[in-house]
């Protein structure tokens, strides 16, 4: 009996001990990967590039193959790392496999230090399989790391139709020191779902897309904007944000914040809202009203696309798209503009300042309910540089890393920061 149960007792003492013994083999005192994140124009223009590419080139039923270079792939999963759990990631590519390590910071509230994650996938027929996994210090079994990716993959195949569409049409992912080449089979359609599986379901859920329907209609209805050719920002934003500021008494400010801007902007474009979820196929159409900021239409869309960008992603990302758009004006548009520049920082700014937490939503909020004038929104611009094509803009600044650039991005940071709104 009493051997029984010391069995017994040795077997709730490993029973209970192995998770401990798990938690402390799998977490660091420190992160295996600590980097910056960094994404500049050229990533924005090259993604930009692929997609353009296989979008207008190539024809139904045809095989195709978009091409990665290395840097772009290693910066987009450290950015992703950041974006959706606040950790850091590297990516090395070699002949046949790619080398992945992950850091992610363990919330403090219950333990402290970082999960350190490291696999390698290597080339098959199809998608890239894992070989190994390591966290930490442990190491999975193969058979478990085999069994991992089969029950990851079928459950992705059995949840999300768009993810099974993108796993259909992708015939093979070739690994190489000089990029991935993802080979697929084009159909019809497969960017707007694609567009769809990015923004649509894994991201807006039914709760989200019925609070931006809210400040839709808000805008839809209002009968004060029928007899208006143009209203500025200032008055326009602050109706969405007065609403926001309504439902934020029982409800969430970020969440309210994000959809007034987000409703916002595609009136102060004139898109519809199909374009971000089909479900909006039926929604009344954005009014044709035209929105100005400090008298230019212009201004107020670099400044809602901007918001719009930070408040659902980051500042980086907005930062660069914002950058390369007006290198590409440069280039072949309206010229290399400094002043949509001060629109686009004192967009971000905004969207920081409403989505950073509960306290600085609702005094945005509150800020938006006084007398506002477009110039609380927009620092003043006349003095800065436009229109300014790519010949002049290397003949007078270099490129973006000069001095003289800085100095000029320094000063529009410094009216952004001065802005009312922002105080």
């Amino acid at each position: 009996m009493g051997i029984f149960f010391r069995v017994i007792a040795t077997g709730l003492l490993i029973f209970f001990l192995s998770p401990l013994a798990i938690l402390y083999l799998a977490i660091e005192n420190g992160p295996q990967v600590d980097r910056a994140i960094a994404i500049a124009p050229k990533h924005i223009e090259r993604i930009k590039h692929i997609i353009d590419t296989h979008r207008h080139k190539v024809y139904p039923g045809e095989i195709a193959t978009a091409r990665i270079l290395p840097e772009d792939f290693d910066m987009g999963i450290n950015y992703l790392a950041h974006l959706f759990i606040n950790g850091r990631a590297q990516a090395a590519l070699d002949d046949g496999e790619v080398l992945l390590r992950l850091s992610y910071p363990i919330p403090g509230n219950v333990l402290s230090g970082y999960l350190n994650f490291e696999t390698t996938l290597t080339e098959t027929s199809h998608l890239p399989l894992p070989q190994s996994i390591r966290i930490g210090n442990l190491q999975l079994p193969e058979f478990l790391t085999n069994l991992l990716a089969q029950q990851f993959l079928r459950w992705l195949q059995n949840n999300n139709p768009e993810f099974r569409a993108g796993l259909d049409a992708l015939q093979q992912i070739k690994i190489s020191q000089d990029g991935l080449n993802i080979v697929y089979r084009w159909e019809g359609g497969l960017f707007g779902k694609a567009s769809n599986m990015v923004v649509g379901a894994p991201i807006m859920s039914k709760q989200e897309q019925e609070r931006v329907f809210r400040y839709h209609l808000m805008f839809a209805n209002n009968q004060s904007f029928r007899n208006r050719a143009t209203i500025p920002l200032s008055e326009f934003l602050a109706r969405a944000m007065h609403l926001a500021s309504k439902h934020s008494i029982n409800g969430n400010p970020l969440e309210e914040n994000r959809a007034a801007i987000l409703a916002t902007t595609f009136h102060v474009l004139g898109l519809p809202f199909k374009l971000f979820f089909p479900e909006a196929s039926n929604w009344p159409k954005p009014i044709g009203l035209k929105v100005t900021l400090d008298g230019r239409d212009d201004f107020a869309k670099h400044f809602m696309v901007s918001a719009a960008i930070t408040a659902y992603a980051d500042t980086m990302l907005s930062d660069a798209i914002g950058l390369y758009k007006e290198i590409e004006d440069s280039r072949s548009g309206s010229g290399f503009s400094f002043n949509d520049i001060a629109a686009n920082r004192a967009g971000i700014k905004f969207a920081e300042k409403a989505v950073a937490n509960r306290a600085s939503a609702l005094k945005i909020q509150r800020v938006m309910a006084t007398e506002l004038k477009d110039t609380d929104l927009m620092p003043a611009w006349s003095d800065f540089p436009e229109h300014m094509p790519e010949s002049e803009f290397v003949a007078r600044f270099g490129s973006i890393d000069t001095p003289g650039y800085q100095q000029l991005i320094k000063k529009i940071e410094q009216r952004v920061a001065a802005l009312r709104i922002l105080r």
